[in-house]
């Protein structure tokens, strides 16, 4: 009988001949063994799909899987189709993994068997894992789960172990064709079905840098295709009523986590950004709709109080402002150039609140 392979590590790949080969020796060097890596090579026009197939050849553990160019979404959900093990890990093809990082994670994985367990990304440039740093994890419970998708680490899944089987008894996929977002879609998916799964359990969220970010590849990433400016994707039938549902969503997750004390400073940017955007949003679709905004929708249990706590955080992004001074046109605006991958707007109304507050504040 075939011994049952624990860990699959599903790398995506693009057009990478010049980095993938560092990625995947960070993979055959680790120091725990039982382990097999599927590298889906995404339509690449370089010499990539050839080095693969050399190293694959050279490496036991490693497959290859060549498919048209459809962006990393679907080069991902293709290494899951064929994954053996029953947790996955997914590294992208210009970064690395630390080479004891599977020996901690399957030792992590005996102590707590039925919880999520995640770990943190670093920049190359940035200081390596420390064990003392990493010896207490954050610890999320069903009912805070919203408060840590809207977190830091929440919405990546390049820091988290996946099960296997959870994902094959939910049906559950990366979102292809969307422009942006597919790891924050998935992990939306996952999460939740992790919890349904296992209701007693928790995430154990460890500042453990095991996963290391390339800083040399410039905008281009595992997989991809090109993006341009583009409508912004949205359903008009489900977002009636957007606004009340998003004010009850941003209470509970706060109340859930205790208040904005329940996040550390980089959770606390991170949260800031994502109900600022869903705000943002929420303007935008009700004009869209013509739709009248709620009630308090610009007070203290929703807008308001988020733009307060940011003030007393010292928390910004582009939606401060033009939250804050409830500037719907410019809300509306800078959503679009936002959503729309056009960011000339986003960019300059940035800036030029960033300098009204000396640019002083913690930035996202």
């Amino acid at each position: 009988m075939e011994p049952s392979v624990l860990f699959t590590i599903i790398v995506p790949v693009y057009d990478l001949e010049k980095l993938v080969g560092r990625c995947l020796d960070s993979i055959r060097a680790q120091s725990f063994q039982n382990w097999e890596c599927v590298v889906v090579d995404d339509g690449s026009t370089d010499a990539t799909g050839p080095f693969l197939d050399e190293y694959a050849q050279k490496n036991p553990g490693f497959r290859v899987i060549h498919r048209p160019n459809g962006g990393v979404s679907a080069a991902r959900n293709t290494g899951m189709a064929a994954a053996k093990g029953q947790w996955l890990l997914f590294v992208d093809g210009d970064d690395r993994l630390e080479p004891f990082a599977l020996e901690w994670i399957a030792e992590k994985l005996k102590q707590f068997p039925s919880d999520g367990l995640a770990w943190r990304m670093r920049l190359e440039t940035e200081p390596p894992f420390s064990e003392k740093r990493a010896a207490v994890p954050q610890v999320y419970t069903a009912r805070q789960s919203g408060g840590y998708l809207v977190g830091a680490n929440g919405s990546n899944v390049t820091n988290r172990l996946f099960s296997a089987r959870i994902i094959r008894e939910n049906g559950l996929a990366f979102p292809e064709g969307v422009a942006r977002g597919e790891d924050g879609q998935f992990c939306w998916q996952y999460i939740p079905a992790f919890f349904r799964a296992w209701p007693e359990s928790c995430i154990r969220q460890w500042d453990a840098p095991l996963y290391i970010i390339g800083t040399d590849n410039g905008s281009a990433r595992a997989s991809e295709k090109a993006l341009t400016a583009h409508d912004i994707d949205w359903d008009p039938e489900e977002s009636r009523g957007y606004a009340a549902r998003l004010m009850k969503e941003y209470e509970g997750i706060l109340q859930a986590m205790g208040g904005w004390d329940g996040f550390d400073e980089r959770d606390a940017l991170h949260f800031a950004i994502q109900y600022c955007r869903r705000f943002a949003f929420a303007v935008w679709a009700a004009q869209k709709l013509g739709e009248a905004l709620p009630e308090g929708f610009f007070g203290p249990l929703a807008v308001g109080g988020l733009t307060r706590a940011m003030k007393a955080r010292r928390l910004y992004n582009a939606y401060y402002w033009p939250l804050r001074l409830r500037w719907k046109r410019l809300i509306r605006a800078v959503y679009e150039s936002d959503e729309k991958e056009t960011k000339r707007l986003y960019w300059r109304v940035f800036l030029m609140g960033d300098l009204a507050l000396l640019r002083r504040w913690n930035k996202l």
